[in-house]
């Protein structure tokens, strides 16, 4: 098989586990908002594709480092798709961990879901956003990643304000700490997005750099 084949190849498997990704927070959302802990299982047992998807990626990446002997353009995709993959896999981590919460808990009060449909939201807009700069080879876009990912933080930070404040009047502090610790792995899903941009921007144009 020719060069380009594998690489498209090793690009499609790529694009493949993005796409279940975006599958599983979609999933996930649904599940909490239902309190539908059968499709919260669904989504625990979709991280089983994503794990296999990395494994693939990551089986690839070898083949081709060891039979193409790669020029430096296409070294920088293979490279940056086994750190894709990584990231992609957190963010598999991070769904399944949302899933846990809901059948582990009871449902979450009704007056909080307006501030949890927007974070969500933002996070799928944003993911989406990097997504299609992963498909296009786009470090343009990739780099308005960080810069959305701000609107993220706004939302996380005026929902557990919410939080706190409702947790106080009503002495329900110890389901709150457990709320805002799930709700947490919707801002380390924003990371992993600027993550996912940097990569972007290397494969793209070779260049190293750090959203924080």
């Amino acid at each position: 098989m020719r060069l380009d084949e594998l690489l498209n190849n090793y690009l499609n498997l790529i694009q493949l586990m993005a796409n279940k990704v975006r599958q599983m927070f979609v999933l996930s959302e649904q599940a909490l908002f239902n309190d539908d802990k059968v499709l919260a299982l669904k989504v625990i047992e979709m991280d089983d594709f994503i794990n296999h998807y990395e494994e693939e990626i990551n089986q690839k990446a070898i083949e081709l480092l060891s039979l193409m002997q790669p020029v430096a353009r296409d070294l920088r995709t293979v490279i940056a798709g086994i750190q894709m993959s990584i990231d992609l896999e957190r963010l598999g981590d991070y769904n399944k961990s949302i899933a846990r919460y809901i059948i582990k808990n009871d449902p979450v009060p009704a007056k909080l879901m307006p501030y949890i449909e927007r974070l969500f939201k933002e996070v799928i807009t944003n993911y989406d956003k990097v997504v299609l700069a992963i498909k296009d080879n786009d470090p343009e876009l990739a780099f308005e990643i960080p810069i959305d990912d701000e609107r993220v933080d706004q939302a996380l930070n005026e929902l557990i304000n919410f939080i706190e404040d409702e947790s106080k009047s009503d002495g329900q502090i110890h389901a709150g700490y457990y709320l805002m610790s799930m709700l947490r792995n919707l801002e380390r899903a924003g990371d992993h997005t600027k993550n996912l941009a940097e990569s972007v921007i290397y494969r793209a144009k070779g260049q190293h750099i750090d959203f924080g």
